[in-house]
């Protein structure tokens, strides 16, 4: 499917961000541009401490930019909004004591004052249904796996309908087959509803999964090293060797800076 030619969704322009530590102030990233049209998947892809979640704090409003800015949808971020929903990597970012139906119902009860009772009913079930958690609606976290957990959260976030769903390395936590499982999920989850995705991965398979755009960012401070079409490589009538040969491009990129900076995956 083609996407939208115009201005894009998200633009986050010339973004310099930094962070205190304990002992010393830290740039995790430098003037990195990143661009999202409305329903693309992109994907923010680099080794540990390249700034991939820093850049996803600074577009959900957690993070002010010491340099460049972020628009959404026309609007400039300074804060944490609806429009932008966050997932986790993560399994205890659900509150414990509300059932599946209660966690995904709770953020729509608090930010759309406007809907009745039964609506925000209606798209709770609508999701959970998406998600095939609808026979868990009365179940509480503890009583779920891992990757059950991570699909309520997604469920949670998408029941918000926000301009752009943030994950920040979502199932990195989950074991290889759950992983994979729910990459398949959020795929199809995504051609259901063609929402727009940040998402951010230091899996290079995981990036092409996912993406149909990857940013690959340097190592620390992150700076953009180059923006990959990625769309092509899940499709199974283009062969696996097109897949393997953007792998194999994206890890000359990654390991050429890691034996240059001594920096690690």
């Amino acid at each position: 499917m083609p996407f939208d030619a115009g201005p894009p969704l998200l633009a986050a322009e010339g973004l310099t961000l930094q962070y205190k530590t304990r002992t010393s102030l830290v740039t995790a990233t430098w003037r990195v541009d990143v661009a999202a049209g409305r329903g693309e998947r992109v994907v923010l892809l680099g080794p540990s401490g390249c700034g991939k979640s820093s850049l996803l704090k600074c577009v959900g409003g957690f993070l002010p930019p010491v340099e460049g800015r972020v628009m959404l949808a026309g609007r400039e971020v300074t804060a944490p909004g609806p429009d932008r929903m966050m997932v986790f990597q993560e399994f205890d970012q659900l509150l414990p004591w509300k059932t599946v139906r209660g966690n995904i119902e709770f953020p729509l009860i608090q930010a759309r004052p406007g809907w009745s009772r039964r609506h925000i009913a209606d798209k709770a079930a609508l999701y959970m249904d998406k998600v095939g958690l609808s026979k868990f609606a009365e179940s509480h976290p503890h009583q779920l796996s891992g990757g059950m957990k991570q699909r309520v959260a997604i469920a949670r976030a998408m029941a918000m309908e926000p301009e752009i769903l943030l994950m920040d390395e979502p199932f990195a936590s989950l074991d290889a087959l759950t992983r994979r499982r729910m990459q398949e999920e959020l795929l199809q989850l995504w051609l259901d509803t063609r929402f727009t995705l940040l998402f951010v991965t230091h899996s290079i398979e995981e990036a092409i999964i996912i993406g149909s755009r990857i940013v690959v960012l340097s190592p620390h401070p992150g700076r953009v090293k180059a923006v990959l079409d990625s769309d092509f490589a899940a499709d199974d009538a283009l062969g696996p060797t097109h897949s393997q040969a953007l792998q194999d491009e994206i890890s000359a990129m990654l390991f050429s800076d890691r034996f240059e900076n001594g920096s690690g995956i």
